[in-house]
């Protein structure tokens, strides 16, 4: 069921089946290389010569910088409604390349939750995300498990 992420706010407000759709991320030419000069500075990312002569012909996202985008997405949609406690794990796969131009929204579905055993105050939700662009191509997809707090009694 497609729910607002406001919608949720403590770990016994999440079911399976549940989704919960990002803000759009739009990737300019200037925001790719500005993040890749400062965190993946690869010459594909940074140097249009060495773009237009990669196995991409051109200029792509950081993936570093497709996850920071689209996770950044979520949150200011209200995901997890800052009632997250860490997250313990997370597998992506980069499906295509994000190119200037490209607009991404983020799109998670609650595929298993569970309480605690050991502490009260939390429960874990994991999560499955597609990362989809203007034209409904997927160009990553996420599992990840968030830990989120119970309502306090």
């Amino acid at each position: 069921m497609h729910r607002a992420c406001t919608d949720v706010e403590w770990f016994g407000d999440y079911s399976v089946g549940d989704e919960f759709l990002g803000e759009p991320v739009e990737f300019t030419q200037e925001d790719i290389v500005a993040f890749a000069r400062r965190y993946d500075p690869q010459p594909f990312h940074i140097d249009r010569q060495a773009a237009e002569t990669s196995q991409f012909g051109g200029f792509i996202a950081s993936g570093t910088h497709l996850l920071a985008a689209v996770w950044g997405g979520m949150i200011r949609a209200g995901f997890l409604n800052g009632r997250a406690m860490g997250a313990p794990g997370m597998m992506l796969q980069f499906r295509r390349p994000v190119r200037p131009g490209d607009t991404l929204i983020m799109l998670s579905r609650v595929t298993a939750t569970r309480r605690s055993q050991s502490r009260p105050d939390r429960g874990y939700v994991a999560f499955e995300s597609d990362v989809t662009n203007q034209r409904a191509e997927v160009v990553m997809t996420m599992a990840f498990e968030q830990i989120i707090a119970t309502r306090p009694a």
